[in-house]
């Protein structure tokens, strides 16, 4: 199963207008205002590596930030690109790092409620990468593999889309007609 497989194509964001707990309100392409309710920040955010907004992930496409930082991208193929260019590009600095190190970096143990060691082994038996496999030197399959178990043990998991003009547009012939008789009601 390829990583694009694992997760549903999401929304394509313009602009984030709201974020807060479990919720991110934002501008569709198309102009929809969309709430993004639940699920995790890896889905609301398009941003499967949970990476934080800064220099990097500006360089790739982000185009804003929930409430504690993470970058959120336009789609979700531009955040498994981010995330893909961080770990494997040969200018990037998790390049010559092996497995091992290169998950204590990206996930260390002083933040939030990372766990390393049960991450390694995560990505190592279910990618079939050694910790001490060097991450420039994956085969492209052991690479996709990597980022797809490591979308999984960041915990991806899908919420619900609240598209507020949708609503709107289905329910504006109710609105009018309520409004109208209250209005011939208090007149």
């Amino acid at each position: 199963m390829s990583v694009r497989e694992l997760f549903s194509d999401g929304l394509n964001i313009k602009k984030v207008l709201e974020s807060r707990r479990g919720y991110i309100r934002v501008l569709t392409e198309s102009g929809e205002e969309v709430e993004r309710v639940g699920g995790t920040v890896a889905w609301r955010c398009n941003n499967p590596g949970n990476l934080k907004n800064g220099r990097f992930s500006k360089s790739y496409g982000s185009i804003g930030e929930d409430y504690i930082g993470h970058a959120v991208f336009p789609t979700l193929e531009q955040g498994r690109n981010a995330q893909y260019n961080l770990l494997f590009n040969e200018n990037s600095r998790y390049f010559s790092l092996t497995l091992e190190k290169a998950i204590n970096r990206y996930a260390p143990a002083g933040d939030a409620n990372n766990e390393p060691d049960k991450y390694i082994n995560y990505i190592s038996r279910n990618a079939n990468i050694d910790s001490n496999d060097i991450l420039g030197e994956l085969s492209e399959e052991q690479k996709n593999d990597m980022i797809k178990y490591m979308s999984i043990f960041e915990g991806y998991k899908e919420g619900r889309d609240n598209y507020i003009g949708d609503w709107y547009a289905k329910n504006k012939k109710s609105i009018r007609s309520r409004s109208r008789r209250s209005y011939a009601t208090t007149s």
